[in-house]
């Protein structure tokens, strides 16, 4: 199977290309939710950089390389603000679609590391082939 690692050096290449293209948009932001684990490198880069406080979500879809039904477990209360959701890949779609269904009264625009399809409704970094597996180095360590 192909891979694609992202080390710490392609990291912050692809976060400062998206701080880059945020900070262009024009939008204000209340804060910067979350996902962990996967999504937390790149929310603590958009908060500190972006100077927004991060608000926490723990959800899984994963077990190791196996997917499974979603785990949610503790998660912000958030209610009527526009954040901004950083997560480390857009796979299928499937963590943000429920993320969204989680937090109804909240708008979203969301940014990923990397992006396995091209129209995904995602800002996003790099975009990889569905098959190939995409390594994190804060999963590698």
């Amino acid at each position: 199977m192909e891979s694609l690692t992202v080390d710490f050096d392609l990291f912050q290449e692809l976060a400062y290309d998206l701080l880059g293209k945020i900070r262009g948009n024009g939008k204000t932001y209340g804060a910067v939710l979350c996902p962990l684990r996967g999504g937390f490198y790149l929310s603590y880069f958009m908060s500190r950089h972006l100077n927004l406080p991060m608000e926490y979500i723990q959800i899984s879809s994963y077990d190791k390389t196996e997917q499974r039904e979603f785990a949610v477990g503790l998660r912000s209360d958030i209610e009527g603000d526009f954040m901004l959701l950083c997560d480390d890949i857009y796979d299928s779609g499937r963590t943000i679609r429920m993320i969204h269904s989680l937090y109804p009264r909240v708008a979203f625009d969301t940014v990923c590391l990397v992006a396995k399809d091209r129209n995904a409704p995602v800002l996003y970094g790099r975009c990889v082939d569905p098959a190939v597996w995409v390594n994190f180095f804060w999963e590698i360590m």
